[in-house]
């Protein structure tokens, strides 16, 4: 086997060249997408996990995905637009979708479980709320200011729209952040999304609803940090 992984690659570099490798960080909770600008041995040090044995699941994982010919796109070789595009159809539709729907879900189970788990429910709730301001005021800000000043950029490329993008990216992944601490709150309340014995089963689904927005966020925060700011990053050099 050769390995194509390195200890040094950046967890970011990782999933851009395989994909795949996101579900292996999320089964250790490493955090790619905030933090994809770490390298993989820093990351797995400072969760004190073996650094050698993940490596090599990684690079077997890897040798297995390029033996079956799975199809993906590789978005670092896309266009700024064609990511954004993706992005709006596929990650910002799905956001867009899932909150009001689990919002809704929170609050019935909020009313029938307050007896038995009030101090947990008043809790994820207040979480959720945060998380689903942060996200909602942010989707907007992305679509209607930065993904157009990056689209212009890549017509006109002047400094003066330049400073507007770089400006928003650093403002965008301060964002990205503050999800991503709301996010992992809510999984260290929610005992990483185990839901009591006694619930019921919309109980169980609001946290398997939350979990699979987590799962999304973090293919969508990883396309833009990891990707498209990069891309746009390399077009001023």
């Amino acid at each position: 086997m050769i390995n194509t992984i390195d200890k040094k690659d950046t967890l970011g570099q990782i999933v851009s060249i395989f994909p795949l490798a996101s579900e292996i960080f999320n089964k250790y909770k490493i955090d790619y997408c905030c933090g994809g600008h770490d390298n993989l041995e820093s990351a797995l040090l400072e969760k004190e996990l073996n650094v050698d044995s993940i490596l090599k699941e990684l690079n077997e994982s890897y040798e297995a995905f390029v033996q079956s010919n799975n199809e993906y796109i590789d978005w670092r070789k896309e266009s700024p637009i064609n990511i954004i595009n993706h992005i709006v159809r596929t990650h910002h539709s799905y956001t867009k979708k899932e909150l009001p729907n689990i919002d809704l879900l929170m609050m019935k189970i909020l009313k029938a479980h307050f007896s038995h788990h009030q101090e947990l429910l008043l809790k994820l709730h207040k979480l959720f709320g945060l998380l689903k301001i942060e996200l909602e005021e942010h989707l907007i800000k992305e679509e209607e200011v930065l993904f157009p000043l990056i689209e212009k950029y890549s017509s006109d490329k002047s400094n003066a729209t330049l400073t507007k993008v770089t400006e928003f990216i650093k403002e965008t992944e301060s964002e990205h952040d503050a999800a991503g601490d709301i996010l992992k709150e809510i999984r260290e309340l929610t005992n990483d999304f185990s839901a009591p014995e006694d619930t019921c089963t919309t109980f169980r689904l609001v946290y398997a609803q939350i979990e699979a927005l987590e799962k999304d966020l973090f293919i969508h925060i990883h396309l833009e940090n990891s990707i498209l700011f990069s891309l746009v990053s390399l077009e001023t050099q």
